[in-house]
């Protein structure tokens, strides 16, 4: 199988006179031009003539965009948050929509289970990897769909849709990646119709609960004399750090080099999304069963190390069930570890 470098390096020439589809150039402040190319000519990514905006990313999406893609591919799981956030919230999106997805990578986990949701979307797929977004291109035309879902290389803060086009705008963890997630809300609601929703998914201050019990199982390793296995330690104490980096909430007060930036409150984003001008704010709690710490450790074991393997001792497993104990579902919906977010843009007057 040829390698998504590979494709990329085998760029082929666009047609002359090569362009996006009407409908979705219509939807930018400039004119789209051809980025990726398939070896026959074939555009898979567009981007904006004269740039994309000023944001930076880093290697993983890009030299390493296959991997990424592998280890989070998860389109039925995001489907079903999808479901769970429009079932819990009572939002309505319009029939066959017109959709911006807001950092897209691959399309794996937000424009595959849109177009499953809403039969006869189409989708402006964005984001900065042209790497991951070719991926997205080359099954958009291999599914038959490169006429409904167009790809554009573009900085999900820069605001440089046009206004009010938009019935839905979706960001499946895509907030958290921004240096000012402020200003990726304010794009959004730029983009939408009076009326549209913007659905996202990200991660929130309820890590912190992980971070506690990481830390007394590190304690505890040392007082047993037992050190935990050395990929064990390491992926706990990595979860430890990245907890404490991203617990703040002067969101681009700080800017930081690593990927996963904020971990966010329903404060701090209730606050942010009415800013941008949003009038309605919802939140639905992704999980809330009896052993979520312990289900969640193991997770981020295996995600860390990319191992199904590796496993805490049973000491450990032990602490993370009392943890699991003293929150009811109610707290652990209260201060959830990962949620969705919908937010709905006032309607004309």
């Amino acid at each position: 199988m040829i390698s998504l470098i590979d494709r990329l390096r085998r760029r082929g020439a666009p047609p002359a006179g090569a362009q996006a589809p009407a409908w979705a150039q219509a939807l930018f402040v400039k004119p789209l031009r051809p980025q990726v190319v398939a070896p026959g000519g074939e555009v898979r990514v567009w981007t904006l003539a004269g740039g994309a905006g000023a944001a930076q990313v880093t290697d993983q999406f890009k030299a390493g965009a296959e991997e990424y893609h592998r280890r989070y591919a998860a389109s039925d799981h995001f489907e079903a948050l999808f479901r769970q956030a429009l079932a819990a919230t009572g939002a309505q999106v319009a029939a066959r929509p017109l959709i911006l997805d807001l950092g897209s990578g691959s399309g794996v986990n937000s424009v595959i289970p849109c177009r499953r949701l809403f039969p006869g979307a189409r989708v402006v797929a964005t984001d900065l990897s042209a790497e991951l977004l070719a991926m997205l291109g080359a099954y958009a035309a291999e599914s038959g769909a490169e006429e409904d879902v167009v790809c554009v290389q573009l900085d999900a803060m820069a605001g440089l849709t046009a206004s009010g086009c938009f019935d839905l705008v979706t960001g499946a963890a895509i907030l958290h990646h921004l240096d000012s997630p402020g200003e990726g809300l304010r794009a959004a609601a730029q983009a939408l119709r009076p009326g549209g929703q913007a659905i996202f998914f990200e991660p929130f201050n309820g890590w912190a609960l992980m971070r506690l019990a990481f830390e007394r199982i590190l304690a505890e390793a040392a007082l047993r004399g037992q050190p935990l296995p050395a990929d064990a330690e390491a992926a706990v104490r990595q979860l430890v750090d990245d907890v404490v980096q991203r617990s703040t909430e002067s969101y681009g007060a700080v800017s930081s080099d690593a990927d996963d930036k904020w971990l966010f409150s329903r404060t701090g984003i209730d606050a942010l999304a009415r800013a941008a001008g949003f009038d309605a704010v919802r939140f639905a709690p992704h999980a809330d069963h009896p052993s979520l710490y312990r289900d969640i450790a193991g997770v981020h074991l295996r995600l860390y190390s990319g191992r199904d393997d590796l496993a805490l001792p049973d000491w450990a497993l032990a602490i993370l069930d009392s943890f699991d104990a003293a929150m009811t579902l109610n707290a652990k919906r209260e201060l959830m570890l990962e949620g969705s977010i919908v937010l709905t843009k006032p309607a004309a007057a």
